[in-house]
């Protein structure tokens, strides 16, 4: 059964999509959570999103985010055009270039946010690369806004995953997941626009669920 939260101040802003519309919760804990007591969440703009019954991020005045984590990435065996096998491993570097594209972004979109506060008085986001999978070749229409070609081409989906964390006690209160897709091309590239673009827009929308603004 699932029960719609209406409130003034959209009561869990982690996942409260624009213009306070109400999200769908659960009213039992999702069976993967049922320990940590998470309900999972349709309408998020997210593809999933489970949350702990009174979550205020709002209330959180500093955000802490962990380095991007990617080195245990599921990434399938992929075949594109002008590509090789390395160009589908998770080399070092490669890793480095996520996570300096993660900090860019995260860095940009939580520039509202104070950066010298104490860990112990802030929300802590960890973020993780899961897999990286073929997709279906498509037009831009089909794939991450700002897409750095108009052409039909081939592309993957990148799925992710966020855990948002009380810095204090530890206690985990939001789990995140969503799965995009951009140019194959991009993507080998690391650091290409279309994979700038995808963690920009993920860091943004963690802001505005975060926030509340």
């Amino acid at each position: 059964m699932k029960y719609l939260v209406r409130s003034a101040t959209c009561l869990f802003v982690v996942i409260a999509i624009s213009a306070c519309s109400a999200p769908s919760i659960d009213e039992q804990p999702a069976q993967e959570f049922a320990v940590e007591g998470l309900h999972s969440v349709s309408a998020t703009g997210f593809e999933k999103a489970y949350v702990l019954p009174g979550a205020n991020l709002a209330d959180y005045r500093a955000v802490v985010f962990e380095p991007f984590r990617s080195a245990e990435a599921d990434v399938t065996g992929t075949t594109v055009t002008g590509t090789n096998r390395r160009d589908w491993q998770m080399t070092p570097a490669r890793q480095v270039k996520l996570s300096q594209a993660w900090g860019n972004a995260t860095g940009h979109a939580f520039r509202d946010y104070p950066r010298e506060e104490t860990r112990e008085q802030g929300l802590r986001v960890e973020a993780e690369l899961t897999r990286i999978s073929p997709g279906r070749s498509s037009n831009t229409s089909a794939l991450t806004v700002g897409s750095a070609s108009s052409a039909n081409r081939e592309v993957v989906n990148v799925s992710v995953e966020f855990r948002l964390f009380d810095e204090a006690s530890g206690q985990l209160l939001a789990v995140v997941r969503d799965r995009q897709a951009i140019g194959a091309l991009q993507w080998t590239r690391a650091a290409g626009v279309d994979m700038a673009n995808l963690l920009n827009s993920w860091a943004a929308l963690l802001h505005t669920r975060i926030s509340g603004h």
